[in-house]
């Protein structure tokens, strides 16, 4: 039987959504600082649907961005409350799963290439390796160009721990950066990922890229958004602008990932407006034909 690593599903975009009264560009940072509790129980409803790799709460706690708004100092004391927040998810269930780095794109989602060197970008991603060193795995997410994908990609191999990088492509099949897949997973694969992924783009994006992501790269994955378009978050508006798209429930998502492991796949989960519900039903109909398991299972498979 086939091993597929079912991750969570929209962490932050669940956090925010559940949250009350809050609107800021740390976007789920911002709940966790204020109402620790609302995480931990979205990561124990995501841990009960059956995820089996969870995701901290740290995608806007770079340095680039906590600087921006002022909590520079604070970024220790936010990556320590992330674990706390997933770790307390973890002991209420009673699971064993693991606990996966996030590494995403500095400055925010949805842009080009940064006009930062190699060393500048990885001097950054080591401070977020070395905060999140009590994780498991890392996932590289929704990257837009192979500079940033390579820098974080170093960063994470040093710590010797599994890692995968997730790129997301735009509705023409390329990054934003206006870089081919093939040649972003080229750039990525003298680092070793565990995984080369595709995440934060629309299903259909996914499901067209897969089967050549499947020939470029041994061990492939997605994980897809559902929301109508990022275009108003990629111009510097917050997420609260998004909209979730009607069509998107839990069976047809379902059908869309089960053509990504038909064309090759081997990690699978959910982004932005993909929920527990969604999880919970992925757990479902893929447990009687994949042996789900974590991330770190597939490492030298």
């Amino acid at each position: 039987m086939k091993s597929v690593a079912l991750l969570d599903g929209g962490l932050g975009q669940e956090i925010y959504r559940r949250a009350r009264e809050v609107s800021s560009p740390l976007w789920s940072v911002a709940v966790m600082r204020e109402q620790p509790e609302v995480v931990t129980d979205v990561h124990a409803d995501f841990i009960r649907a059956g995820a089996r790799t969870l995701t901290l709460n740290t995608y806007a706690a770079t340095p680039t961005r906590l600087a921006r708004e002022g909590l520079g100092d604070e970024i220790g004391a936010i990556h320590q409350r992330a674990f706390e927040v997933l770790e307390r998810a973890i002991a209420i269930t009673g699971a064993t799963v693991d606990i996966a780095g996030c590494l995403p794109p500095l400055v925010g989602s949805y842009r080009g290439e940064p006009a930062r060197t190699f060393d500048d970008l990885k001097s950054e991603f080591d401070i977020l390796v070395k905060l999140q060193g009590g994780a498991d795995v890392f996932l590289i997410e929704t990257m837009t160009n192979s500079l940033e994908a390579k820098a974080a990609c170093a960063a994470a191999g040093e710590s010797g721990k599994p890692f995968g990088v997730a790129f997301r492509l735009e509705t023409d099949g390329k990054l934003r950066s206006g870089e081919t897949l093939a040649e972003a997973v080229e750039a990525v694969k003298p680092f070793g990922p565990t995984a080369v992924m595709l995440n934060c783009c629309d299903p259909e994006v996914i499901s067209q890229a897969m089967p050549e992501l499947a020939g470029l790269f041994p061990c492939t994955g997605g994980y897809a958004n559902a929301f109508k378009t990022v275009e108003p978050m990629a111009g510097g508006s917050l997420v609260d602008e998004l909209e979730a798209r009607p069509d998107i429930s839990p069976a047809a998502y379902g059908l869309q990932v089960k053509q990504w492991l038909g064309d090759g796949a081997s990690v699978v989960g959910g982004c932005c407006e993909i929920t527990p519900e969604h999880i919970r039903h992925l757990a479902d109909v893929l447990a009687g034909d994949y042996d789900l398991v974590p991330f770190s299972a597939l490492a030298g498979t």
